[in-house]
């Protein structure tokens, strides 16, 4: 089949593969917003004990540099002062993993 051909049958799979996506990461960072405002925002809101705070790109930059899987890592087994899972035990690393995310949507 030519290619002028496939492409109005690719172009709304492509859609759907997208939309997905978008989809499905818009849930990882409603979720995520929901551990923030449980656990995280206590410290992460105000900065308490150097904790970055949410949306603040000049306390971020070089955390976020590291990448998901170390900032996941850190907030999991703690780091510096703070405690691991933000000292809530009940969070899975899928919770903390959400959380770390939706902060870092926050920047811009």
């Amino acid at each position: 089949m030519p290619k002028s051909t496939l492409m109005p049958l690719l172009l709304p799979m492509l859609f759907i593969v997208i939309a997905g996506c978008t989809s499905e990461q818009q849930q990882i960072l409603v979720q995520g917003e929901a551990v923030y405002s449980s656990t995280c925002k206590v410290c992460h809101a105000q900065g308490i004990n150097g904790a970055p705070i949410l949306g603040n790109n000049k306390m971020w930059v070089k955390r976020a540099e590291q990448g998901l899987p170390v900032l996941v890592q850190h907030a999991s087994q703690g780091y510096g002062l703070m405690p691991a899972k933000g000292g809530n035990d009940t969070l899975s690393n899928q919770d903390i993993n959400h959380a770390v995310q939706f902060m870092l949507s926050k920047l811009n």
